[in-house]
């Protein structure tokens, strides 16, 4: 027994400084990677809770946006009737088509409930009064007050279900003034609607997730639905608001697992220590592959000749382009740029020469257009813009200015230099959703513009024929 305790003696003695400080180096080095590892794994979390709540907003949005819609057939329902209600439930059944979602349509002259489809189980609303005390008829009153489609909800009805409501006003033009009809409404089962959002499959997923709004007639916060059973708020979770129709409602998504509860971070605990040397390797490639997906990225929506952005990047921000001009109350337009002869230049001075005219055209424009207009290469010696804040007179001065800046500058090409032209179609781009349309009649446009002796601009009006 002496002896063995002299050799463990004999053996601390012979462990040096340099070792303790390189083990206490190494287990720094772990802590470092996992913990590293874990923020790693935590923002990779926080990304995809980011993208599973914006489908689900968007899915939401959609689903009831698209049900509330049925409220407007009612409505022009009874506009084209005069008034006069009939075949109401055959038009109800048709428009219901079985959606177990849809809890009935509804139709209240001055606000009375006179009308309800399937009127089984909907005994209780006929004889309401909308614009009396009790839930949902708050937003009825600002329905009549704004004139627009009022969501409203999710409440407790009189059916026993939470039920979320679109109120809808029916107005009558007499005489330049219009005479209030009544309303129009349209009542979605609000646990249906979670469900077929798919809200269950973020707890599937390992989140959980919470949506409260705060109610308008007492500026109370309400707890529209949350996931059950609830583990508290990670400090990890994701906030969104979501506009749909005139309510915002506010998403709250959180992973119920810390990351400590995860065995593989204890089991990267165990393998951190013989991983550290590898660790700048791994960082390195990292970083290769960070950068090589932003160059993937930019040439994605870069065209590669002229330097302009291609076709899909265009159509991928215009919406947002429109989006935000609709806000600010302006006009915006698109601009579709042809090349008149091009093929002639190709054949008679060669490819090689068609592509420096191409990227001169493309320098030319550039240098007229505004840092805020969106510029485009749209296919072959098409080009594409999308001008915004001007009004049509400043639109079509911007487009005669391209067009004479175009034909008046001589482009080098090897040998010689050539003074080539183009033909310009202009179009009002209209709202977010006609973008496609927008395009169309651009096109319109230019191709009256080929017809008409090239090298000119046409705005596009309507009713002009399509192209040939």
């Amino acid at each position: 027994m002496p002896k063995t305790l002299l050799r463990i003696l004999s053996s601390l003695k012979s462990i040096s400084l340099s070792a303790v400080a390189v083990f206490v180096v190494t287990m720094s080095l772990c802590f470092v990677l996992v913990y590293t590892m874990a923020n790693n794994r935590s923002q990779v979390e926080r990304l995809t809770i980011e993208q599973l709540l914006t489908e689900k907003i968007v899915r939401i949005n959609d689903d009831i946006s698209n049900r509330l819609q049925k409220a407007q057939t009612l409505a022009v329902y009874v506009q084209r009737s005069g008034g006069d209600v009939y075949d109401f439930e055959q038009l109800a059944y048709m428009l219901i088509d079985g959606d177990p979602v849809i809890m009935n349509l509804l139709l209240a002259p001055s606000g009375i409930v006179t009308y309800v489809f399937p009127p089984e189980g909907n005994e209780a609303v006929i004889g309401l009064d909308f614009f009396s005390e009790g839930a949902g008829n708050y937003e009825a009153v600002l329905a009549r007050e704004t004139g627009q489609l009022v969501l409203g909800g999710p409440f407790d009805s009189v059916q026993g279900v939470p039920l979320i409501v679109g109120r809808l006003p029916i107005f009558f033009d007499d005489d330049n003034n219009q005479n209030f009809w009544g309303i129009a409404s349209v009542s979605l089962n609000f646990p249906f609607v979670m469900e077929s959002a798919g809200l269950n499959e973020l707890t599937a997923l390992g989140f959980d997730y919470e949506i409260w709004r705060i109610r308008p007639d007492d500026q109370q916060v309400q707890i529209i639905a949350q996931s059950t059973p609830t583990h508290g708020h990670n400090r990890n979770y994701v906030e969104m608001t979501a506009h749909i129709q005139n309510t915002e409602w506010n998403f709250r998504i959180s992973p119920y697992r810390p990351w400590y509860a995860f065995f593989e971070t204890w089991v990267s605990l165990l393998l951190a220590a013989g991983l550290s040397f590898f660790s700048a390797v791994v960082r390195q490639s990292y970083q290769d592959l960070k950068v090589l997906k932003n160059k993937l990225e930019q040439l994605a929506t870069i065209d590669p000749l002229t330097g302009v952005h291609n076709r899909r990047y265009f159509m991928e921000n215009v919406a947002k382009n429109i989006s935000r001009v609709e806000r600010l109350g302006g006009q915006s337009y698109i601009m579709l740029l042809d090349l008149d002869h091009f093929k002639h230049v190709n054949d008679e001075y060669g490819h090689q020469s068609g592509d420096k005219v191409l990227v001169s055209v493309a320098e030319l424009v550039g240098e007229i257009l505004r840092p805020y207009d969106l510029f485009a290469r749209y296919g072959g010696e098409e080009f594409i813009l999308f001008i915004s804040d001007i009004s049509e007179s400043g639109a079509l001065h911007l487009a005669e200015r391209i067009r004479a800046k175009i034909a008046q500058t001589p482009i080098e090409v090897p040998g010689t230099s050539i003074t080539i032209t183009a033909s310009i179609g202009l179009a009002h781009a209209g709202v977010q959703s006609e973008i496609d349309r927008a395009v169309f009649a651009a096109d319109t446009a230019m191709y009256k513009a080929k017809s008409g002796g090239r090298n000119r601009v046409v705005l596009h009006h309507e009713g002009d024929s399509a192209p040939t």
